[in-house]
Order: structure tokens, then sequence, then C-alpha cells
């Protein structure tokens, strides 16, 4: 009896290629670029995050000197406990089926398993990003805000400076992590839009009264993230634009953004040393707003059902989007009107 195609081909390397080629041209989807420093390979679905306590690094306290007399006792400094976070990668999957009778007949230029796995690992891609938008910004995870109450206005009533706002956020995430600056910054799409014709964005040194040119011009894109980058000093920007289907099967379509789109995140997301994982998948690593615990990265394959009917294109990965310190990421809503 001849072999089947799924005991010959238990996974599809073109099919893995396609996998990849894909990811690469997603250039909608933000989740892999925020979380770019941010992810551990893990060698076990789970494990434990120490998590260490930022007093111990804050100086000795009141009351402690550092001064010895000759002779007399050492000053003892104070030390504060850490804790842990446990964390269990979750498994997602998804399988496509194609009827056999369709492969043969299909007249369209690419084959059907490829079509099915560019389809799938999409939907898989947008399920990734939902899950990382719930997270970062998810006002119950971290420090949060109203624009009107940190900013002292949302972006689009008049008057509002949204420079000038999003530096007081910049402050206020620094003084919340213990004096480390944020390297991370998240625009709902509709506020980036907002922060384009924004005349606080828009304006050059000074007015027109001190002799410099009036800011009327309006920004386009590249301009506004070169701004920010240059006057914020935080050079990892995103806008989150992705859109997806939020319909039931069978329904009629409706879209919607992935990221809610008058939402800021603003957040320490880049440790400077990457985070070290022992054997026993105990991870140590310097303060972070959240982590991605990646167990297995997109795996993709084909198999025939027994009866010879349908071929199965499915793909696969296990991790998980943890929060890991409230302190070190602040989440700014309800920015327009």
């Amino acid at each position: 009896m001849a072999s089947s195609y799924s005991n010959i081909h238990p996974v599809n390397e073109i099919l893995k290629g396609i996998v990849g080629e894909a990811i690469q041209s997603d250039s909608a989807l933000i989740a892999d670029k925020v979380f770019e420093q941010a992810t551990i390979k893990v060698p076990a679905a789970s494990g434990t995050f120490l998590k260490e306590n930022a007093r111990n690094y804050l100086g000795l306290g009141a009351g402690l000197d550092t001064r010895r007399a000759p002779g007399a006792s050492r000053t003892r400094a104070n030390g504060f406990d850490r804790s842990n976070i446990e964390f269990k990668c979750e498994i997602h999957s998804l399988e496509y089926s194609i009827a056999m009778e369709d492969i043969e007949d299909s007249q369209y230029d690419a084959d059907e398993e490829a079509r099915a796995a560019r389809m799938i690992l999409r939907t898989m891609k947008l399920d990734r990003e939902k899950r990382a938008a719930d997270l970062l910004f998810d006002s119950t995870q971290f420090e949060t805000g109203t624009c009107t109450a940190v900013v002292g206005g949302k972006f689009d009533a008049a008057g509002t400076k949204a420079f000038e706002g999003l530096r007081k956020l910049r402050d206020t995430v620094m003084k919340n992590a213990h004096g480390l600056y944020p390297d991370t910054l998240i625009l709902g799409h509709d506020v980036f839009e907002e922060l384009i014709v924004n005349p606080d964005m828009r304006r050059f040194l000074g007015d027109v009264t001190a002799g410099f040119a009036s800011g009327d011009l309006l920004l386009n894109d590249d301009e506004l993230m070169n701004r920010l980058r240059n006057k914020l000093k935080i050079q990892n920007i995103f806008v989150g634009s992705a859109r997806r289907d939020t319909a039931v099967a069978g329904a009629t379509s409706s879209e919607g953004f992935i990221w809610n789109n008058e939402t800021v995140f603003m957040g320490c997301l880049r440790p400077e040393v990457q985070p070290i994982v022992n054997t026993k998948n105990v991870v140590r690593g310097l303060p972070v707003a959240a982590l991605n615990f990646e167990y297995k990265g997109y795996e993709t394959g084909v198999y025939d059902s027994p009866d010879f009917i349908s071929r199965n294109v499915y793909i696969g990965e296990r991790m998980i989007y943890k929060a890991i310190d409230s302190k070190l990421g602040f989440v700014m809503t309800d920015c327009l009107t």
C-alpha cells in the first residue's frame, strides 16, 4: 500500500517558507515589533519569572548613614524581598481543510495549500496582535489615567497642547518607574491622525511674533514620527492601525481596529540586558513592563485525512504575553472627544 502524503511529509518545508515570507509582509501588525526585545525563548511551557524589588536599588533609606568611625561597626543596609511571577505558555493553533477535488480542479495561479497557509497565518497573526493590544492597552494591568487628567485636555479639544501633554506623560512614567525613562510609545490610530493636525505638534520653533515661521503646514507620518522621537527621546514609536473582522461567521462583515484608537501606551519594553533563563526555566531579568514568553514559534504542516477526502493545513505556536511590572507602563485613555 502506498504511503499517504502525511506519512512522507509530516512537516511541509514549502509551507514553512511561505509562513516566514508572509510574516515579513504584515507591516501593519506591530506586536512582534513592540515585543522585539521583550521576547524570551523558554525551554519549557511553564516557569517562573523572578521579579526584583526596585527598592533594593533606590538607596539605603531614611536614617541610614554610610559614614563609619574608626573601630565602629558598619551600617547595615536594608534589603527588600523579591517576588516571582509564574507563567504558562498558551497553545494557539488553527487548521484549514481543503477538499481533494478542489485541489485537482483549482484554476488559480497559487496552489490551494499555499493559499490556506497564508489565510490561517494571517488569522494567527491578527489573534496575536489582539492579545498584545488587550494586554498593553489594559488599564487594569498598568498605571492609568485619562487624557484630560494627564495632559489637561483631549488631543482634539481646542487649546490642548499635545506635545507638552506627551512630555507630561513621559515625566509621569519616569517617576512611576523609579527614574527609568520610557522607551516605547504606542498610539491608537485616531490619536496619531489627530496629532498630525494638532497645532502644538505642527508648530516650528517659537511663533511669528518671535520672528519664526508659524507651524501652519500639515505634517506627514514620517515627520510626526521623527518629531516625537527627537523631542520625547523615545525611539520605539508605533501606531496601532491593524484591523480585523469582528463579525461571527455567516454575519455581515464588520471591521474594527485591534488597538483601541483613542488610547495611548507609554512604558519600558526594551530591557538593556536580555533576561537569563536557566535549565529549570527560571527567568531573571531587569525591570520591564511586560514580556513575551515563547516556548514554540510558528510551526506549520499538512496532512491528508484517513479517507483521503481532504488535505489539512495547520499552524500553531505556544507563547504568552505577560505583564511584569505595573509601574513601568502607563495607559492613557479617552484621548479624543
